[in-house]
Order: structure tokens, then sequence, then C-alpha cells
């Protein structure tokens, strides 16, 4: 101090509304981020279930046609509830006798099905024969959503689509489905001398 007179350092340092201000902009922020991960999460289980139940349908396929499902010997299956889906294949132990095998697969929380039509699902079975066809007609179709399947989007949902020859496609759920004509088979009669499990388009 000299002649009275007084330094005054400069203080710096945030003040307490500044600091509040910083925090809340960085909880919003956090919370923007932690929605957004949690959105992609549950589209990545819906996806992840929807190519699991696609993957079970040409398990199905191609068990009946490898074992020539027929009367004898059943065909293999997948049975669709709104929260899990069973694929059932079996194995041959003699010429006509089969042992199940099923595999129960539970979609994660926030995954369902629905039937594409809008009926109501409870169980629903999905077969082949022995050329890998569905066994059911019309062809079989499922959204698969996040949550509920009333309003069905590119991203909340997916279609899985067996044909009725039996092929299984995957698409987006605001996708419009293409159509499919059953195709018609008729047998070789035996006195052609062709193998009887030979068909003509």
């Amino acid at each position: 101090m000299l002649g009275g007179t007084h330094w005054v350092r400069e203080q710096h340092g945030f003040s307490l509304v500044e600091t509040l201000v910083v925090l809340i902009i960085i909880s919003i922020v956090a919370a923007i981020a932690l929605m957004q991960r949690g959105s992609a999460n549950s589209q990545f289980q819906r996806q992840n279930a929807s190519r699991e139940l696609k993957i079970a349908f040409e398990r199905a396929r191609f068990d009946s046609v490898k074992r020539r499902a027929a009367d004898c010997v059943p065909p293999a299956l997948v049975t669709v509830t709104p929260s899990s889906y069973t694929l059932r294949t079996y194995t041959m132990t003699a010429p006509c006798t089969a042992v199940a095998n099923d595999q129960t697969t539970t979609l994660p929380t926030g995954v369902v099905i629905a039937r594409y039509d809008g009926a109501a699902l409870t169980s629903f079975d999905v077969s082949f024969n022995m050329r890998g066809e569905a066994g059911t007609s019309p062809a079989p179709q499922f959204y698969v959503c996040n949550v509920s399947c009333s309003s069905p989007t590119n991203t909340t949902a997916n279609i899985v689509l067996v044909t009725p020859t039996g092929t299984v496609n995957l698409l987006a759920g605001g996708a419009g489905l293409p159509s499919f004509g059953v195709p018609s088979v008729d047998t070789v009669p035996p006195s052609t001398g062709v193998n009887p499990d030979a068909v003509l388009p």
C-alpha cells in the first residue's frame, strides 16, 4: 500500500447461477442421449427377434424337406404366440417313428408378435410339407413390433412373411406385401414309371 491506495486483485470463478445453468444443460443432453440409446436398443432387439423368427421358419422347412414329411412322418412346425415361438423338429428313430425336439424362444421385453391380417393371435402353427411348401392357407404373415402392433411403421415393426411355396421373407413394417398365388401341383400317376414323389407344376 502506498499513499493509501489499495490494490485489488481480479477474482476469477463461476457464480452459482452459471454453474447451475451448465449442470442443467449437461443433464438435458445426457437424458436425450439415453432416450436415443434406449430407442436404438429396442429397435435392435425387435430386428433380432424378427431375424430369429425367420430362421425358425427356415429350419422347420428344411427339416420337413430333409425328412420327406408325409402321412406317417410329421411335418416340422413353428408355433407362434404374441410373446414367444416354439420350433418343433423331429429326430427319426424308425421309418415311421419320430421324436419331437422343441425349442421355445421368448421374445425380449417390449417386443410382441401379431398377425398381419389383424386377427387375434393366441397360438398359430406354421408347418411345411415334404416339398417345403407352407401347410397353411393363406400363407402366414406376422408383424414383430415394439410394444404394440396397432400402427406399425418401418421404425417400429418388421414383417415376417411365409409364401405359399415356403420361402420366408423379412420386410420393413411399413412395406406393402407382394401377392403370391398358390401354385398348382399335379401328382405323377404311378403308371408312368416315374418316381411317385415327383411332381409336375
